[in-house]
């Protein structure tokens, strides 16, 4: 499950745990970006969000973190980071998890159908953010598009799966403009990840959203 983390919170939380269930996953690896191609740079450092991610998760014991991506200087391109899981597990069927506002602009990330033969692709619906799409990753979608799990699991990868769990109307910039408005943040992030951010002071900045 891909994403900046910035901060992590309850919606991110949600996703992954529905996604446990509703997939059947053996488990399920939070991948933080690095270095950002598509949108603005991160505004917490990538310590500061990994170790926000450890508090998140830590009574989670199928959830893990996958820091490759912080590990780097370089560009965080998706195609690069699931050919690199592949290889490293090349017996595990692979389910790329992500939002439908960053799935509506995927024919503009790196070599993005690559992606259809690494993984199947997940898309977790958002309140508020309808799918949208440029007509190459229409067609894409049209061809590619399952209505179930049962039927997604009948192939390897190459799928897309538009998941309709409860998803809860949470975002990490309401939290940034919450933290720098001084406003409540308590029903939005798990109250260690509060604490930690709280702690080191982040996103206080006036260009924190």
């Amino acid at each position: 499950m891909g994403g900046m983390f910035d901060p992590v919170h309850n919606g991110h939380l949600n996703i992954a745990l529905s996604s446990l269930k509703n997939l059947q996953l053996d488990e399920l690896h939070l991948l933080p970006c690095g270095t950002p191609v598509h949108r603005e740079s991160k505004l917490a450092e990538s310590k500061h969000r990994l170790a926000m991610l450890e508090l998140a998760i830590s009574a989670y014991t199928e959830l893990k973190i996958d820091d490759r991506e912080c590990k780097t200087l370089e560009p965080s391109y998706t195609r690069n980071s699931l050919l690199a899981i592949r290889r490293e597990r090349p017996d595990c069927r692979l389910f790329f998890i992500m939002g439908q506002d960053a799935f509506n602009s995927l024919n503009n990330w790196y070599n993005w159908k690559e992606l259809f033969s690494l993984a199947h692709i997940v898309v977790a619906a958002r309140p508020g953010i309808v799918p949208e799409f440029a007509q190459e990753l229409q067609a894409e979608y049209q061809s590619r598009s399952v209505a179930s799990i049962s039927e997604l699991k009948k192939f390897d990868h190459g799928k897309i799966l538009t998941s309709y769990f409860e998803a809860m109307d949470i975002s990490s910039s309401r939290i940034r403009k919450c933290i720098a408005n001084n406003e409540s943040i308590s029903e939005l992030v798990p109250q260690a990840v509060e604490k930690y951010l709280r702690a080191h002071n982040l996103y206080k900045g006036e260009n924190s959203f």
